[in-house]
């Protein structure tokens, strides 16, 4: 059975009260780098945006969350090139113990030359080397890192269950500030027109400047009042961001539309239930997918918020972010199938099932449709038709979305391992060192 989000996070919540999240306090030295080496990274070359049609330099790559990677895509399934375990916390919860590893929900990698970085709930972000997976360093957090990274200047930026948004040092893992949210961070951060900009579980959407973390406005957008649920509060979608505004929706089953350059909202339009998915941004549209109390596919008008659609296709609610391309809407329902709906009008075009929930938010690249399922499987499909390409099956559920750039596939799952998939090399396995 899938395990709704809401069954997901009130153990999360109660687990991030006990002794495992107070064992990853970190001293002085555990906070600095841990690796022995540096990443040699190149200088920046993408102006004042973490975005770049040849890296992957935040969830879903541009500010309107339509940058999916880079190709060339195989048509026979990949082989793991190189695998790596990452750290594991332990918690009980209701006199059962429980096990905490690999990405997140919400974590993507993100790649900039010969290296690519990722959080892991296990509590620590890593640099590895892209291509070989060698270890360059890692830094312990106080809790766990479960969204995606966002490289901007070579710095590294990412959310904590510790409440604490980090500026890292991509080169050497050290961190250079940290800005205190008050809650939960699933949301992943971006930068565009150097203004770095996050939401949060304690119900603000932020704006900072990115080389020293100094807030410049802040925006309440709610979900935090009575009836929520710990573990599920505020914002914890990633802003979409295009044209001087930025959009995000709540626990309480809104989405909002703010002013960029001051805070200020320009409208909100109601979506009925908790959205954590993250908004889209395509030609004059803007979508967004709520949970199982609203089971829809929204899509909004841009400029007026007036909601021009809605796909009833799945009733169990939607985690996954969708992805437009070609006029093709595409996106993972709790339902195990991946939905395939007309952008324009919201028709129905293909649904393709899997074993499990879908909470991996797709990619799709020279035609095909990339994602993880929670039944232990990397899916490739023809976009088109919605026809299986290949699959390959990992160690475990996969909850978290894939970074791809060359063809390669970086992709973690929630039981520890994180894998770099391609058509080249010999596989190698690492182990995390306490």
């Amino acid at each position: 059975m899938p395990q709704s989000r809401r069954q997901f996070f009130a153990g999360l919540a109660v687990s991030l009260t006990l002794p495992f999240s107070r064992s990853l306090l970190p001293t002085t030295a555990q906070a600095r780098s841990r690796g022995k080496s540096r990443a040699q990274l190149p200088k920046w070359a993408y102006g004042k945006n973490s975005v770049a049609d040849d890296a992957m330099l935040m969830f879903r790559g541009n500010g309107a969350h339509t940058f999916y990677g880079t190709g060339p895509i195989p048509e026979t399934a990949p082989a793991i090139a190189w695998k790596f375990r990452t750290a594991r916390v332990e918690s009980r919860l209701r006199g059962e113990r429980i096990v905490w590893a690999g990405t997140g929900w919400t974590g993507t990698a993100v790649k900039l030359g010969n290296y690519v970085f990722v959080g892991s709930v296990g509590g620590y972000v890593y640099a590895f080397d892209a291509h070989g997976g060698r270890l360059i360093w890692k830094l312990k957090g106080r809790g766990m890192f479960k969204g995606s990274l966002c490289l901007y200047e070579n710095r590294l930026y990412i959310g904590n269950t510790d409440n604490l948004l980090r500026c890292i040092d991509a080169e050497t893992g050290r961190m250079l500030w940290r800005h205190d949210t008050g809650n939960d961070l699933d949301s992943s951060p971006c930068v565009i027109n150097d203004r770095l900009y996050v939401a949060g579980e304690n119900g603000y959407v932020r704006c900072l400047h990115p080389r020293t973390g100094e807030l410049i406005w802040k925006r309440f957008v709610g979900g935090i009042g009575p009836g929520t649920k710990l573990g599920s509060n505020g914002s914890e979608t990633s802003p979409a961001i295009a044209d001087g505004e930025l959009y995000t929706a709540t626990y309480d089953g809104y989405l909002f539309c703010i002013d960029t350059e001051d805070g200020k909202v320009k409208w909100k339009a109601n979506t009925y239930d908790d959205t954590d998915a993250s908004a889209v941004i395509w030609d004059d549209y803007v979508y967004a997918c709520a949970e199982e109390l609203a089971s829809y596919v929204y899509c909004f008008e841009r400029k007026t918020g007036k909601e021009l659609w809605r796909y009833a296709g799945n009733t169990k609610g939607y985690w996954s972010t969708p992805a437009v391309a070609k006029g093709r809407l595409h996106v993972g329902g709790q339902d195990g199938a991946m939905h395939t709906i007309d952008a324009k009008s919201g028709a129905p075009l293909w649904t393709f099932k899997t074993g499990d929930a879908i909470w991996s938010s797709p990619a799709v690249i020279d035609g095909k449709v990339l994602f993880g399922s929670r039944d232990h499987h990397f899916y490739c499909l023809d976009a088109a038709s919605g026809k299986l390409v290949w699959k390959v099956k990992l160690d475990g559920r996969i909850i978290s979305s894939p970074c791809i750039i060359d063809g390669k596939i970086w992709i973690g799952t929630a039981t520890g391992y994180f894998y770099c998939l391609t058509t080249e090399g010999r596989a190698t396995d690492q182990t995390q060192k306490p």
